[in-house]
C-alpha cells in the first residue's frame, strides 16, 4: 500500500513539474525574445548597442519619442548605414526644422549577441549635445518604433529591458496594473489627478517620458494662478533630451495615477511659449519623467497600445534631488572636466560664492577627474548636513570654497 502511495505522489509531483515546464512561470508563457541590460545615469536609461558591427555605442531609451535617432552622420557613414531619403524634423523646442536622413534596416546588436533590424533617423547636426549633460558619449536615442508590435518591460529591479511578443506575457499574472492611457504617434499619455494645497484638484494629460530626467513637470499655461505654489525656485530644473529645462521648482500635495499615489511631489513648473503650444498637436499639459517612472517596473504594450505599472523596490523611496544648487556640465576628451553652467538662486552654492563658468578642479580633496557626472551629482544629492569642499578655477585664479548641503525646496 505504501508503495502505491509513493507512486501516486511521484506521478502527482511529476505532473506538477511538467505543468510548470509547459506553462512557464506565472505571467510568462515564454521568456523574452530580447533582453538589453541598462544603467540609470542622471535619471536616463542608458543602453549599449552595436550598429552594423560597430564597437558598442551608448543610446538613451526614450518612451516619449516615436522614432530612434542617430546623432553622428559621420559614424553612420563609417559603419555603412544604408542612407535613404532626406527629411526635415523639428527639435524639442519646435522652433526650427533640422535636416536629417533615414537609415534603412540598420542592424542593432546587444551585448548578448541578439540582433534587431530597424530604421533610424540620422541627424545632419547633433542638436542634443547629450554628452555634456549626461557625462557619457551618447550616440543616439532609441524610440518606441524600435519595439513596434512588441511588449517592452522596463525592469528597474534587474536593470533590464525585456522584449516579448504580445501573447507571451500576461500583465495581470505578472503583478502589473493597467493605467488609463491615450496613445498618439506611438507615445503614451496618462491622465493623473493633481492635488494642490488649498486649491482643489485638477486632472491633466501628460506625456509618459522616460527621456526626461525630471519627476513631474507641469506647464503653467494650463494651471490657475492659485494652483502655483507660493514657494518656487527659479533656475535650471532638470534635463530633457533637448538640453536643460528652465523653469521653477516647487511641490504639490499629491498626484494619483489611477491606483498609484505619490505624496508631496517635487514638481517642475514651466511656461511654454504660444508658438510651441500651437505646434504641439498632442495638447499635453506636462511630462512624467524618469525620476518618478523609475519607482515602477513598466510594461508598454505597443501592439495593443496599453501601459501597465507595478511598484518596484525603489517605489517607496523619496526622489533624490540636488541639494547644492549647482547645475554642472561635462567636457573634455573623457568627459571628466566639469564646469558650473547655472546656479539656483539662494542655494548653498550661490551663498558660498560659486559663479557660472567656474571650473571644478577638486572635490573634498580628490581630483574631479576621479568622478563621472553621475557620481558627482549623486554626491551633491546626499541627505544630511554634508560639507562639500571645492577647488575651482575662475579667470586663471584658483579658489577654495566650501558649503553645507541643504534642501533647495
Amino acid at each position: 500500500m505504501q508503495d502505491v502511495v509513493k507512486k501516486r505522489r511521484y506521478h502527482i509531483s511529476y505532473l506538477i513539474i511538467l505543468f510548470i515546464i509547459v506553462t512557464g512561470s506565472p505571467g510568462y508563457s515564454k521568456g523574452p525574445e530580447l533582453t538589453i541590460p541598462f544603467q540609470v545615469i542622471n535619471n536616463f536609461i542608458i543602453i549599449d548597442l552595436k550598429v552594423n558591427g560597430s564597437p558598442g555605442m551608448k543610446f538613451i531609451y526614450d518612451s516619449g519619442s516615436e522614432h530612434s535617432l542617430f546623432f553622428e552622420r559621420e559614424l553612420a557613414q563609417l559603419f555603412k548605414v544604408n542612407i535613404g531619403r532626406s527629411i526635415k524634423i523639428f527639435g524639442s523646442d519646435l522652433s526650427r526644422p533640422i535636416d536629417a536622413t533615414i537609415g534603412k534596416m540598420v542592424n542593432f546588436e546587444t551585448d548578448e549577441n541578439q540582433m534587431v533590424q530597424a530604421d533610424i533617423i540620422i541627424l545632419d547636426e547633433n542638436i542634443f549635445q547629450l554628452d555634456k549633460y549626461s557625462g557619457l558619449p551618447i550616440s543616439g536615442i532609441i524610440g518606441n518604433s524600435f519595439f513596434k508590435h512588441k511588449v517592452l518591460e522596463i525592469d528597474y529591479d534587474r536593470l533590464k529591458l525585456k522584449v516579448f511578443t504580445p501573447n507571451n506575457i500576461n500583465p495581470k499574472k505578472s503583478g502589473y496594473h493597467e493605467v488609463q492611457t491615450r496613445w498618439l504617434k506611438g507615445k503614451p499619455y496618462i491622465k493623473p489627478k493633481f492635488y494642490f494645497t488649498n486649491t482643489g484638484i485638477k486632472e491633466g494629460e501628460i506625456l509618459f517620458d522616460s527621456g526626461a530626467s525630471v519627476g513631474l513637470l507641469l506647464y503653467k499655461n494650463f494651471l490657475d494662478t492659485t494652483m502655483i505654489p507660493n514657494k518656487l525656485i527659479a533656475g535650471t530644473i532638470g534635463m530633457g533630451l533637448g538640453g536643460p529645462l528652465e523653469g521653477y521648482l516647487g511641490r504639490i500635495q499629491r498626484m494619483e495615477i489611477d491606483w498609484a499615489v505619490e505624496e508631496n511631489v517635487i514638481t517642475n513648473f514651466q511656461q511654454i511659449d504660444t508658438f510651441t503650444l500651437k505646434n504641439d498637436q498632442s495638447g499635453k499639459q506636462g511630462i512624467l519623467g524618469n525620476s518618478i517612472i523609475s519607482k515602477f517596473n513598466v510594461l508598454l504594450d505597443f501592439n495593443n497600445q496599453k501601459l501597465y505599472l507595478k511598484r518596484n523596490r525603489f517605489g517607496k523611496k523619496s526622489a533624490r534631488i540636488d541639494r547644492s544648487g549647482l547645475f554642472i556640465i561635462a567636457s573634455g576628451v573623457n568627459l571628466n572636466e566639469y564646469t558650473v553652467k547655472d546656479i539656483i538662486r539662494n542655494s548653498a552654492a550661490m551663498e558660498a560664492g560659486i559663479l557660472p563658468g567656474d571650473k571644478i578642479l577638486r572635490i573634498n580633496g580628490f581630483s574631479s577627474k576621479n568622478y563621472n557626472l553621475g557620481t558627482l551629482n549623486a554626491k551633491f544629492s546626499k541627505p544630511g548636513k554634508k560639507k562639500v569642499r571645492l577647488k575651482i578655477l575662475r579667470n586663471g585664479m584658483k579658489y577654495n570654497i566650501s558649503f553645507l548641503l541643504r534642501d533647495i525646496i
